[in-house]
């Protein structure tokens, strides 16, 4: 997972975890928001309110971190590279462990589906950096290609192809060749 820099962090001492769930609720403050933004390389970010649990799993002794995180995140559009806003709210489960056995793939040829879940992180130092799980949620949320209400349409490749022919006035060397063909 990325580091998020020294400008936003929020650590959780998980050692001593019981059978009883513990709960956060994490609301970052304006200068936590821009490093976030700073972080994800993206126009900004605002009104960052993370809320969950976090429990141990049964006999694994892994710890099961589940939420929910809302914020409005603002991007360049692709096009006009103007600000698009986006509201982001979602529903996330983490697994962390203290053994970094269980990182490990078993099988060197397996194939991950979407349904699976992934691999825990690993907890160092007995302690977990919420800031971390929020930059990762944020990211993946994120519209990887946002547009404006003013972004132009973008058109099939033939059509493209057959605009630029026309703008560009290409010369077809053999466009008269049946007629010359036919004459004969």
């Amino acid at each position: 997972m990325q580091e998020t820099g020294g400008d936003f962090a929020r650590w959780i001492n998980v050692e001593r975890l019981g059978r009883e769930p513990m709960t956060f609720d994490v609301v970052a403050t304006e200068s936590e928001n821009a490093a976030l933004a700073k972080s994800l390389d993206i126009e900004g970010v605002s009104d960052v309110h993370a809320r969950g649990s976090l429990s141990r799993r049964g006999a694994s002794g892994q710890i099961e971190l589940t939420g929910r995180l809302t914020a409005t995140a603002t991007q360049a559009c692709v096009v006009t590279l103007e600000p698009v806003s986006q509201a982001i709210d979602v529903e996330f489960t983490v697994f962390y462990t203290f053994d970094p056995g269980d990182l490990v793939i078993e099988e060197a040829e397996k194939v991950v589906g979407m349904e699976e879940p992934d691999l825990p992180e690993l907890i160092v130092g007995s302690r977990l950096n919420l800031a971390d799980m929020i930059t990762e949620q944020i990211a993946l949320a994120l519209d990887p290609y946002p547009r404006s209400a003013d972004a132009p349409e973008l058109m099939d490749n033939e059509e493209t192809l057959e605009r630029a022919k026309q703008e560009q006035g290409v010369h077809k060397p053999f466009a008269n060749l049946k007629d010359l063909m036919n004459k004969k």
